[in-house]
């Protein structure tokens, strides 16, 4: 924390005071009075597979049961954010007034300590300028300082934590979703600013450290799995290959011990390894003759009996790989239809559906968008627009364009060829936001150049 600006912890206040008062202002956001009428129980919009798993540990039931039917043991998610659901369920006694607004509060602080790191990540990678004390001491004093202060990292830092507390999304979304989206862009945002402080050349005992947090990380979502071959990458470059061969092996060593126990339990349990069992699901979802980019809701066991009866009789593993090479098959079969609709995932990712596009819910019914909708597109696509564009002209230190485009290049992969919610952006959003900062950086230094 000493390496922390005191100006950051004020921007941590104003995004906690924002994500506060929309929480208060939206009141019902996350359906909790809805919830709580149901006898005290988890309802299947409140939480859906995350809730479900919360919801039979609370009962003694184990981790399992991902739909509310009654199924056995499950791998569908990772196991950190059930926990916590379940424990709050625990201490309130169901899905009432208290267990919804601690868990909505426990988000929007998750979701402000990101300005935090984002300063310090912005802050890493700006570029060194050695001649900054010489530049400022040019001119009168407050024109000097606001040279320095410009053409040094904290600016970037600033840029990027502002971002972030006032991101409209980054504020809306933490409020209003009981899932693990803001656990993982926490998580991602501490990780990538420690990586980047240490810089390429940390000795292995420090990515040791790192591969233990990525570790805890992945236990959150396994979806930062992504961003491996950057990493090893950005430790290989300053020092050549067996220098960077050693701190990979370390970094993969640590991560393992952590989190290869859920590993082991998924092994023994469900017969797979994989530290979440429902990718072939996704990839089904995704592509069939219904599909058109978004979650197909009508062909998930959670609303299609036939799906679910045949996820009972085949268990969770096999199901799996059962929709996942129908999904291959049919790819292969529409090859053109499936390039087409990856196309139209990576642009629901990066610029949300279309304003007049509707909105489609889970169950695969579609509501028509509002006044609201053209804000939430706004700025989904603007920040996407420049977190973009900063990736490709933002000036960046040694290593840091490894960073930033391998984490906007790896991450999104899996959902180009699945299926995309605006949402499924939300823990990637830190990298997208601090790659914009620093491209409004260099801008600003540009100026104050002239």
């Amino acid at each position: 924390m000493a390496r922390t600006p005191r100006l950051a912890w004020l921007v941590v206040a104003l995004a906690l005071g924002v994500r506060l008062a929309l929480l208060g202002y939206l009141g019902d956001a996350t359906g909790f009075h809805q919830a709580e009428r149901a006898a005290r129980g988890v309802t299947w919009d409140w939480g859906y597979e995350q809730g479900a798993i919360a919801q039979a540990l609370v009962d003694g039931r184990g981790f399992s049961d991902p739909f509310l039917r009654g199924s056995g043991p499950t791998g569908w998610a990772a196991p950190l954010y059930p926990l916590l659901v379940a424990a709050l369920l625990k201490l309130f006694g169901g899905v009432v007034y208290g267990a919804a607004v601690a868990l909505a509060a426990l988000q929007a602080i998750a979701s402000a300590f990101v300005s935090l790191w984002l300063w310090r990540l912005a802050r890493a990678l700006a570029p060194a300028d050695p001649a900054v004390e010489e530049r400022a001491a040019q001119g009168a004093y407050i024109a000097s300082r606001i040279r320095q202060w410009v053409r040094g990292g904290d600016c970037a830092g600033a840029l990027a934590a502002l971002l972030w507390a006032l991101h409209p999304l980054a504020a809306y979304l933490p409020v209003t979703l009981v899932w693990d989206s803001t656990f993982v862009a926490l998580g991602l945002s501490w990780f990538l600013a420690r990586v980047a402080e240490e810089g390429p050349a940390a000795p292995a005992s420090t990515v040791a450290r790192l591969g233990a947090g990525f570790g805890v990380l992945l236990l959150v979502n396994p979806a930062p799995l992504a961003l491996t071959p950057a990493l090893l990458w950005y430790w290989a470059g300053p020092r050549g290959l067996k220098p960077g061969a050693r701190n990979g092996a370390a970094f993969v060593a640590a991560a393992a011990l952590v989190a290869g126990p859920w590993a082991l339990r998924n092994l023994a349990v469900l017969g797979t390894p994989n530290l979440r069992s429902n990718l072939g699901v996704e990839l089904y979802v995704g592509n069939n003759d219904g599909a058109r980019g978004t979650f197909n809701g009508p062909l998930h066991p959670a609303y299609n009996d036939l799906e679910y009866a045949q996820y009972l009789e085949l268990g969770e593993v096999p199901y799996a790989a059962h929709c996942q090479a129908r999904a291959v098959a049919w790819a292969k079969a529409n090859p053109a239809r499936f390039a087409r609709l990856s196309l139209d995932r990576a642009q629901r990712f990066w610029f949300g559906p279309l304003p007049w596009q509707p909105i489609v819910l889970g169950s695969g019914a579609e509501r028509r968008r509002d006044w609201q909708g053209w804000i939430e597109w706004l700025t989904h696509a603007g920040v996407g627009l420049l977190g973009l564009a900063g990736a490709c002209w933002a000036r960046l230190r040694p290593g840091g364009a490894t960073l930033i485009r391998g984490a906007l290049v790896l991450y999104p992969l899996v959902y180009y060829v699945t299926h995309v919610f605006e949402r499924y952006r939300f823990p990637l959003e830190p990298v997208v936001v601090a790659s914009a900062a620093l491209l409004l950086a260099r801008l600003a230094r540009r100026f104050v150049a002239r």
